[in-house]
């Protein structure tokens, strides 16, 4: 297929003021830096300085020499164009009010410039947002080239590692298998021997006896012979076994069967590996919608005991409740506030569901050197956490201590969708369509940790709440 070129997109930059020169200089025009609207000439900083210093050329005004003042002058009255025809958007001057332009609607160029001025700014604010929101696009592709490069990392040290592990084993296993050989081989060897001495013993017996016998049959004695008629010969019962010993090739053919079943294995879970691999790079899928496609991020999470505030209790790592019964002291738990974090350490697409009684609820993610101590350590009040404080009807996400009201209304099950690489961190009502509460987007430095908060008096029946589980 034949490829057009594309035209290049257009400059963002706008081009830069021409040099304008000085009318004053004689030999080698230097760059003017100021016009005078009154002289309707430009001057260099040396030729300029008269109006600085002289009372009459004072009174002069004087503006940044971006365009050559021949431009400003009317071509066919030689006076300053100080006048706008906005009807037909046209710089003019006071004489071609009177003819040319007569009846039509006029501003002074000193409210044209302000009006051009405010839409200029308008322009730069929008310019201002556009940069702000590039730099923020910049600064997560940069944060996840980072995760690239350390998950790669991490991920082929891991593997490096599986596979050391798998040779090892591999090796560990060939090395008993040489050991059993040579003990079994040692074995057979010896048996073979004490056979064999056996043997030669017996045979030597036998070839003595069979020369003693010769001898008794070459003697021509008649009554010699008559007397060793009844010599007879015992024979021990001694055989080796029905045939020779079994060899190791069967040894070999269970190790070369187990070799084929490894090969199996390897190429049938090659490709899925491959695939996976493939599956890393920049091309993030579309944000989901329905629960459906929030649930493919599902993230099973479990509630750390080590974290949890002394008095609450939690329940098969999945549910905390208030308890009477306090935890025991430990250096990562929250002690000024009833609130828990979960083990898992999350840097990818994930999802959560949080259910809940209670008279506030703080669903929240947050660093794992977050503070655990401080009046600063409740979700949200420091610069390593963020949360969503759901209270009655009132709703609030908080981040380093600062509140922002959300419109809506609290559910009773708050999902979760935490984008790490996009830095988007979501709250949803949950629901078939799934009602967003609030969306935050930031840039992730660190691995988040889900984590849970409450609010309840000391005698508050029902107070629980719970991370869902997926059924």
């Amino acid at each position: 297929m034949m490829r057009y070129p594309q035209p290049p997109p257009p400059s963002l930059t706008l081009p830069a003021p021409p040099d304008v020169a000085c009318d004053f200089c004689s030999l080698g025009r230097n760059k003017a830096t100021k016009s005078c609207l009154t002289c309707l000439a430009s001057y260099c900083d040396k030729h300029v300085e008269p109006h600085y210093t002289v009372p009459v050329l004072q009174k002069h005004e004087l503006i940044s020499a971006t365009m050559p003042v021949g431009d400003k002058v009317c071509t066919e009255h030689r006076k300053l164009m100080d006048l706008c025809c906005q009807t037909d958007e046209q710089l003019i001057c006071t004489e071609c009010t009177v003819d040319k332009h007569k009846g039509h609607t006029f501003v002074s160029i000193l409210e044209l410039k302000e009006t051009t001025k405010e839409r200029l700014e308008k322009v730069r604010k929008q310019v201002q947002e556009k940069v702000q929101q590039r730099e923020e696009e910049l600064e997560t592709i940069i944060q996840a080239e980072k995760n690239v490069k350390s998950s790669a990392q991490t991920s082929k040290a891991d593997c490096a590692k599986a596979f050391s592990e798998l040779i090892s084993s591999v090796q560990n296993r060939r090395s008993k298998l040489e050991q059993l050989i040579e003990a079994q081989e040692k074995s057979a060897l010896a048996q073979a021997g004490e056979l064999k001495q056996r043997l030669e013993k017996e045979l030597g017996e036998l070839r003595g006896r069979d020369a003693q016998l010769l001898r008794l049959s070459s003697s021509d004695d008649v009554v010699y012979l008559a007397q060793r008629n009844s010599i007879s010969v015992a024979f021990q019962d001694f055989a080796p076994g029905a045939g020779p010993p079994r060899s190791f090739t069967d040894v070999t053919a269970c190790v070369t069967e187990l070799k084929a079943k490894a090969d199996i294995l390897l190429n049938e879970t090659w490709p899925k590996i491959s695939a996976t691999v493939s599956y890393v790079d920049f091309s993030l899928p579309p944000a989901p919608n329905s629960r459906e496609e929030f649930l493919r991020y599902w993230r099973p999470l479990t509630l750390d005991d080590t974290s949890n505030y002394p008095n609450l209790n939690l329940v098969d790592s999945c549910k905390m409740r208030p308890s009477p019964i306090p935890y025991p002291p430990h250096p990562n738990r929250f002690t000024k506030f009833p609130q828990v974090l979960c083990k898992e350490a999350l840097t990818e697409r994930s999802y959560w569901e949080v259910e809940w009684h209670a008279r506030t609820l703080s669903v929240a993610v947050a660093y794992a050197d977050a503070n655990r101590t401080s009046d600063e350590s409740e979700f949200g009040r420091n610069d390593k956490s963020w949360t969503l404080e759901c209270s009655g009807d009132t709703l609030k996400f908080r981040h380093n201590d600062v509140d922002m009201k959300v419109p809506g209304s609290c559910s009773k099950k708050i999902g979760v969708f935490l984008d790490y690489q996009a830095g988007i961190l979501s709250f949803y009502q949950v629901s078939d369509q799934m009602l967003q509460i609030f969306e935050v987007q930031t840039v992730f430095t660190e691995p988040l940790h889900p984590g849970i908060g409450l609010n309840y008096e000391w005698y508050d029946t029902g107070v629980f709440a719970q991370l869902a589980i997926l059924k």
